[in-house]
């Protein structure tokens, strides 16, 4: 038998995850979030929000230490994504001591309880992955309906690298959420449409928060569709369900795609977006630009991709 690489800890919260994770359409039960800076807690206080409206047990997850970032970049031929020297083990243990306090504190103020709780009630607890390789998110996510982290950026911000292990590893959601506080996630919803294969499969992973909001809309952008449905078949598709959806399909009046989109959602009002992430390759997106890339980056709106 093959030994894990995970340490006990963290297989633990993986037995449990899968026990308390109920599949339900309706709902999103097992939420695991992870915050790369105790300054900033809008992943931990989104979780907590999400747990409220589907009674889901979250999970806290410490993120990989700065070395163990470094590296795996290094074992990629690539130098170590920061300008500021390592930090030491001293260090790292206050900066996961402080994250697990500024997520007992988000939850507390939310009135979560600490433990596994039941399917109704919402729980939270801690693990660390301090040691492990930085893709290691994404396996442990395997287990959760939905996957909450920052939005990555160069320092302080949490490395791209997190993020992409969370959205290719896992085979689940991950819900990216930029720094600052956003009260309402979900009530209205803007889907990203462009037609293809990676945003319909995200539309199927986010149907429970899209049959939670107060109001959707479809919004596709001239110049970033593939060949597939108009964002008006989407939206019909979506009534069937007894949902309210509108839909639009907007020029980019000189803007990239990416900036069109947060312009054209936050004319909605909207407080979510869901896109399929990279329709193009990713390495076409580093050097070219696109949707995926800008809403990655610079979206100012929490939003949901999967691949």
């Amino acid at each position: 038998m093959r030994a894990s690489r995970y340490p006990p800890s963290c297989r633990a919260v993986a037995r449990t995850a899968c026990a308390s994770c109920v599949h339900r359409e309706s709902a999103m039960k097992t939420i695991l979030v992870l915050a790369w800076d105790a300054e900033d807690t809008s992943p931990f206080d989104t979780a907590a929000t999400l747990a409220h409206r589907f009674g889901a047990y979250v999970v806290g997850l410490g993120p990989p230490s700065y070395r163990a970032v470094s590296v795996a970049w290094t074992d990629v031929g690539m130098g170590a994504p920061f300008d500021t020297p390592l930090a030491d083990d001293e260090e790292e243990r206050k900066r996961m001591a402080g994250l697990r306090a500024a997520f007992q504190r988000s939850m507390a103020a939310a009135g979560i309880a600490e433990g596994q709780g039941d399917d109704t009630s919402p729980s939270a607890t801690w693990t660390e992955l301090q040691n492990a390789v930085p893709m290691a998110i994404g396996s442990i996510g395997r287990v959760a309906d939905l996957m909450v982290v920052p939005q990555p950026g160069p320092l302080p911000r949490m490395p791209e690298s997190l993020f992409e292990g969370a959205l290719f590893d896992s085979g689940r959601p991950v819900l990216l959420v930029p720094a600052g506080r956003h009260a309402a996630v979900g009530k209205k919803v803007v889907i990203a449409w462009n037609g293809s294969t990676e945003t319909a499969r995200a539309l199927s992973m986010a149907m429970p928060l899209i049959k939670a909001a107060e109001a959707v809309e479809v919004i596709s952008i001239e110049g970033a569709m593939v060949q597939g449905p108009s964002s008006d078949e989407l939206a019909t598709a979506l009534r069937r369900h007894g949902l309210s959806v509108s839909a639009r399909h907007c020029g980019a009046g000189g803007k990239s795609t990416g900036q069109a989109m947060v312009d054209e959602a936050t004319k909605f009002g909207a407080d979510l977006i869901i896109k399929g992430a990279y329709t193009q390759s990713r390495l076409r997106q580093m050097i070219f630009g696109g949707l995926t890339r800008h809403l990655i980056l610079s979206s100012p709106i929490p939003v949901m991709f999967a691949h």
